[in-house]
């Protein structure tokens, strides 16, 4: 089944570009990217990767590629479009690793007291008062 997988490794013709307009050929590349995702995963929720997205443009928006390879993991009901050569780390690794780092190496510091949003309110009345009396 299609649904029944974490990584794919898939390669999308992008000659249908070339139909669209001239100044249209990227915005349709990435169109299709996701149309060709959605017909091999059976997905309908995508990210782009911004390297991915990088790749697409770095010819300008009139000059797309003709082929292109991408790498799709499936991350709960979402597909993650990204280069082969990229690696990707679940959200929840991410966070559990982040957290940890932050309590060693974060010193304890005692938090600034801030003036309430009704005392500052009143002090900016008072100012417009003095402005307008003068």
């Amino acid at each position: 089944m299609a649904k029944d997988f974490k990584e794919k490794t898939i390669t999308i013709n992008l000659s249908k570009v070339f139909e669209k307009p001239i100044t249209k050929r990227v915005i349709a590349a990435k169109y299709i990217i996701c149309q060709g995702v959605k017909k091999e995963t059976r997905l309908n929720e995508f990210k782009i990767s911004n390297e991915l997205n990088e790749l697409l443009w770095v010819r300008g928006k009139y000059n797309a590629q003709r082929k292109i390879t991408v790498k799709v993991v499936k991350d709960k009901d979402t597909a993650r479009i990204m280069l082969p050569s990229e690696k990707y780390e679940a959200k929840a690794e991410k966070k559990a690793g982040a957290k940890t780092a932050e309590k060693e190496t974060a010193p304890t510091e005692a938090k600034v007291a801030e003036p309430k949003k009704a005392e500052k309110t009143e002090e900016k009345a008072k100012e417009k008062k003095a402005t307008k009396k003068e």
